[in-house]
C-alpha cells in the first residue's frame, strides 16, 4: 500500500564520528603516530623547544622506545635503538640510554678486556627532527669511563643507499676527548637516524643519549586505526578544521594533507601463498601468511581418490597407503591492497592555511569501516594543526541496492554492452531492485541520478507489472534531478524503473543513482548488477560509439525574421562539443554568402558539453543586416586541428 508524499519513513538519523576537539582523542584512534602529537586536543607536528630533550619529549608525547633494528628503514614509524654489539642488543641494552635515567646504563657490556674500537650505537627517531645538539656521558659514579674518541653521524631518512640502509653525514669527529660530560652543539639539522661510533680501544660506560633542537617537525604523518561503525553506514559530509601555526613573523609555507577510504571487512590488505609446484595462488590469512613456507599434507579419498583435509605430520605418517594424499610446498606470493572490498584512497584534500572545509565524503557505500591518514609538511618555525575531523553518516536505508541501465528502444543490448551515438538525445532506463533483510532499516522516498551532462526526467514506475507513479515531485539540480515519491519500506518494497534522457558528450560516461531518505541522512547508492529479467546489461555507466571529437549544431528556426514581432527574432544556436578530453576553443561566427564575417557570437575556451548563443540580425556594429541568407559556422580548435559545423539562416523583413 502506498502512502502520501507527506508521511515518515523510518528512525535514521544523522550521526557524526568526532576525532580532536569535542570528540575522541586522536591518540585514542591512532594506529601509527610519526612526529605527530596531541596538544589540546588538536593534532599537530611534535614542537621541540629550547632546552627540551627529543628523548623524553618523544616518551612524553606515547611513543614506546622500541629496542633492535628495523626491518624497513624506509618506513617510518615508532622510535627504536639498537647497537651492533650482540650481548648488550640481548639484555635490551639500548633502550636504558633513552630511558631518562642517568644512572642505568650500558653497565659493564663495554668493559671488558677487549678493544672497544667499532662498537656503535643507532637511534631511529621515526621521523626527521631540527635538532641542533647532542649531550652524552657515562652514570655519575664512573664519571672515567667515557668515550675517548668517536665520530657522530645523522640521516634525515630521505635517502637510502642500493640495500635501503640511511646514507648518513658527518656532523663531528672527536679523536682525542678529555671531556667525561659530551656536549656537542652544530647548526640545525633534520635528523631522522643517529651513529654514535666509538673510536678509542678504551673500556667505557653509556648512561644516557640526549639530542636537542627547537622547532616543529618538518614531515610528520599519522594513520588512524580501523573505525567500525558496527554496522553497514551511509557516508555524508567530512568537516575539517585546520590552523595554521608560525614560530616567527613570516612564517614559511606549511601544508597538512587528509585522505580516508572506507572497507567492507578488518583487513585493507591482502595476503597470498603459491603452490611452488603448481604455481597457483591464493588468498591466505595474515597468520598463515606469517608461517610460509611450508609444507602442507594431505589425505585423500580412497574411494575416489579425491584430495580431502589437511593432515599434521604425525596424521600423515600413520594413513593407509591408500589414503596417502599430495605434499604440496606453499611459499610467500605477496602483499597487495584488497581492492575488493576496500576503496582507493580520496583525493587529497589539502589544507595551507587557517580554515573550517565542509564537503560531502566521496566515499563507497554503505560500509563498516573507515580508515583516514594524514600527512603534515612545513618548517622548523611554520606547521599546521589539525584541530577536528568529522564524518557525518547514518545507517543503511535498505539491506542492497542494485541499478541496471540501458535504452528504453533497447534493453538487452547484444552482449549486454550499452553504446549509444554520442551528440543525441537519447531516453534511457535504469531498473532498481532494492531489498529489506532487516525490518527496523528506514526505507526511502526518493531518487537522486547525476551525471554530465544533466540527465532529465521523464517518467518513475513500479511494481511488477510496471505502472507509471502519478504521486511524485520532481526537482531540477545543477548535476541532474531528484523524484521524490510516497514511502517505501520493507512492507511496500517493489521493483522500480527509472526514465531519463541524457546526451552522451564524452565516451565514458558514469551514472550516479541515489535513493534518498528524510531529512539530511546521508543518500545510499546504487550498486550496478541483475536488477531487472527484462533488463541485460548489468551496468550503471554508458559507453558512445565513437570516441572521436566531433561537434553538432542546431538551430532553433531556419529564417530569421527581426521585425520586433515577437516571432523569430533571435535565432537561437546551440553547439554541441562531444568526446574533447580538455578544453578547446569554441568560436560561433555569421558570414554572408561572400565570406565575409558579420557577426562573432563567442570565441572562448569551452569544454565538453553544450553551449547556446543567439543572433538577433544585426551585425558587429549594431545594424540590421540586408535580407538574404547567411552562414552560421562553429568552429572548434583542439591540438590545431579544426573541427567545424555549418548551418544556413536565412533572413527577411
Amino acid at each position: 500500500m502506498m502512502v502520501g508524499l507527506g508521511a515518515r519513513l523510518g528512525l535514521a538519523e544523522v550521526e557524526t564520528y568526532h576525532i580532536g576537539r569535542g570528540g575522541l582523542s586522536w591518540a585514542s584512534q591512532a594506529d601509527i603516530q610519526n612526529g605527530t602529537v596531541g596538544v589540546e586536543g588538536a593534532l599537530q607536528p611534535l614542537e621541540l623547544s629550547s632546552g627540551q630533550n627529543l628523548m623524553e619529549l618523544l616518551r612524553a608525547a606515547g611513543q614506546t622506545w622500541l629496542n633492535g633494528s628495523p626491518s624497513d628503514f624506509t618506513k617510518p614509524g615508532q622510535p627504536r635503538t639498537w647497537s651492533n654489539d650482540g650481548p648488550f642488543n640481548q639484555i635490551n641494552g639500548p633502550l636504558r640510554l633513552v630511558d631518562g635515567d642517568p644512572s642505568s646504563s650500558s653497565e659493564g657490556a663495554f668493559k671488558t678486556t677487549r678493544s672497544q674500537a667499532g662498537a656503535t650505537f643507532f637511534w631511529d627517531l621515526g621521523a626527521p627532527f631540527p635538532i641542533d645538539r647532542v649531550r652524552f656521558a657515562p652514570v655519575p659514579d664512573d664519571p672515567d669511563s667515557f668515550i675517548k674518541a668517536f665520530e657522530l653521524r645523522v640521516s634525515d631518512g630521505q635517502q637510502f643507499d642500493e640495500v635501503k640502509r640511511p646514507v648518513y653525514r658527518l656532523l663531528t669527529r672527536v679523536e682525542d676527548n678529555e671531556n667525561s660530560v659530551v656536549e656537542l652543539s652544530f647548526n640545525a639539522v633534520q635528523g631522522r637516524f643517529l651513529r654514535l661510533k666509538v673510536l678509542s680501544r678504551n673500556p667505557f660506560n653509556l648512561a644516557e643519549f640526549e639530542v636537542y633542537g627547537e622547532g616543529f617537525v618538518p614531515v610528520s604523518s599519522y594513520v588512524s586505526q580501523l573505525h567500525s561503525f558496527g554496522r553497514p553506514v551511509n557516508f555524508g559530509r567530512l568537516v575539517v578544521r585546520a590552523e595554521r601555526l608560525s614560530r616567527s613573523a613570516a612564517g614559511d609555507t606549511a601544508v597538512v594533507r587528509l585522505q580516508l577510504r572506507s572497507g567492507m571487512d578488518d583487513t585493507p590488505v591482502a595476503y597470498f601463498r603459491r603452490d611452488r609446484d603448481t604455481g597457483v595462488r591464493e588468498e591466505v590469512p595474515l597468520s598463515e601468511y606469517n608461517n610460509l613456507p611450508r609444507r602442507v599434507l594431505y589425505r585423500r579419498d580412497p574411494d575416489t581418490g579425491a584430495v580431502l583435509e589437511e593432515v599434521t605430520r604425525t596424521e600423515y605418517l600413520s594413513l593407509p597407503l591408500a589414503e596417502v594424499g599430495p605434499a604440496r610446498d606453499f611459499v610467500q606470493a605477496g602483499i597487495r591492497e584488497d581492492v575488493e572490498n576496500w576503496s582507493t584512497w580520496t583525493p587529497t584534500l589539502q589544507l595551507d592555511s587557517s580554515a573550517t572545509v565542509v564537503m560531502p565524503l566521496a566515499l563507497p557505500s554503505p560500509r563498516e569501516f573507515l580508515q583516514f591518514r594524514i600527512f603534515f609538511n612545513g618548517r622548523a618555525a611554520t606547521t599546521m594543526r589539525l584541530d577536528s575531523l568529522v564524518v557525518e553518516f547514518s545507517p543503511r536505508l535498505v539491506s542492497t541496492a542494485v541499478g541496471e541501465v540501458a535504452l528504453a528502444a533497447d534493453p538487452n543490448p547484444t552482449g549486454g554492452v550499452l553504446a549509444v551515438p554520442s551528440g543525441v538525445d537519447t531516453s534511457f532506463i535504469c531498473d532498481i531492485l532494492t531489498q529489506f533483510d532487516e525490518g527496523d532499516l528506514a526505507g526511502f522516498r526518493g531518487l537522486k541520478l547525476t551525471a554530465f551532462p544533466p540527465p532529465v526526467f521523464e517518467r518513475l514506475q513500479m511494481g511488477d507489472p510496471l505502472v507509471e507513479v502519478a504521486d511524485i515531485e520532481v526537482e531540477p539540480i545543477a548535476e541532474g534531478f531528484h523524484v521524490f515519491f510516497p514511502p517505501v519500506t520493507h512492507q511496500n518494497n517493489q521493483p522500480m524503473r527509472l526514465t531519463f534522457r541524457l546526451r552522451l558528450l564524452e565516451y565514458h560516461t558514469p551514472l550516479n543513482v541515489f535513493l534518498l531518505g528524510d531529512g539530511e541522512v546521508p543518500p545510499h547508492p546504487l550498486v550496478a548488477g541483475n536488477a531487472s529479467a527484462q533488463v541485460g546489461t548489468g551496468i550503471i555507466h554508458i559507453f558512445a560509439l565513437n570516441a572521436a571529437p566531433s561537434i553538432a549544431a542546431r538551430l532553433s528556426t531556419s529564417v530569421l525574421t527581426p521585425n520586433g514581432d515577437g516571432v523569430n527574432d533571435g535565432v537561437e544556436v546551440v553547439a554541441v562539443l562531444a568526446q574533447f578530453a580538455g578544453e578547446v576553443l569554441l568560436a560561433i561566427e555569421i558570414f554572408d554568402l561572400a565570406g565575409r564575417r558579420v557577426r562573432a557570437l563567442i570565441a572562448a575556451s569551452r569544454a565538453a558539453g553544450v553551449y547556446r548563443e543567439t543572433w538577433d540580425g544585426r551585425d558587429g556594429t549594431g545594424a540590421r543586416v540586408a535580407p538574404g541568407l547567411y552562414l552560421c559556422r562553429i568552429g572548434v580548435h583542439s591540438d590545431g586541428a579544426p573541427t567545424t559545423a555549418t548551418q544556413l539562416i536565412g533572413v527577411a523583413y
